[in-house]
């Protein structure tokens, strides 16, 4: 009987503690009470350059006075106030601050005749928009945030006069492009 007795007072035990659990599960949408809760969530500070006509950023830009037949299978004719695209630079960028694009140029922003010597001197637009020199580097200064996929800005370099005394021949000039949180 004893045994029977402990049994019965188990089960009761069980059923009491199911039925008070079951009760604290329904209590929180008995009340209709609510909970706040606050998640924060870390965005790194995304910033990346990509240009579509150069290799790990750099590029050579090759044109040419005169035309040897077979002699310059690259680059562009130099022609007096003229505009040549180079291609395209995609940007990201989720930075609330300012950025600098700044393209560093072998020639301090000159196209040379490495023959000759002569030079020709050119623009550097991004977007349409003259970079603005410093030395030997050109620079665009940007705040703008971009969609997740980036903006794409065509990059061009516009020649102004071409000196008369310019030698025919192959002009060149490297070019490094670079991004930076200002």
């Amino acid at each position: 009987m004893r045994g029977i007795l402990r049994s019965i007072a188990k089960t009761l035990l069980v059923l009491v503690l199911v039925t008070g659990a079951l009760s604290s599960v329904f209590a929180q949408t008995s009340n209709k009470t609510s909970a706040t809760i606050q998640l924060a969530v870390y965005v790194p500070p995304i910033l990346t350059l990509s240009v579509n006509f150069a290799s790990g950023g750099v590029t050579q830009i090759t044109g040419h006075i005169g035309n040897t037949p077979g002699t310059y299978n690259n680059g562009f004719e130099l022609r007096p106030n003229s505009i040549f695209t180079l291609g395209a630079a995609r940007i990201v960028s989720n930075l609330t601050s300012s950025y600098s694009i700044i393209i560093q140029s072998m020639n301090s922003g000159t196209l040379k005749n490495q023959d000759s010597g002569s030079e020709i001197a050119y623009d550097l637009l991004i977007g349409g928009i003259p970079a603005a020199r410093y030395g030997d580097a050109f620079r665009v200064v940007s705040s703008i945030k971009t969609p997740r996929d980036g903006i794409e800005l065509p990059v061009s370099i516009a020649l102004g006069n071409i000196p008369p005394n310019a030698s025919s021949g192959l002009y060149a000039d490297n070019l490094l492009f670079n991004i930076m949180a200002n």
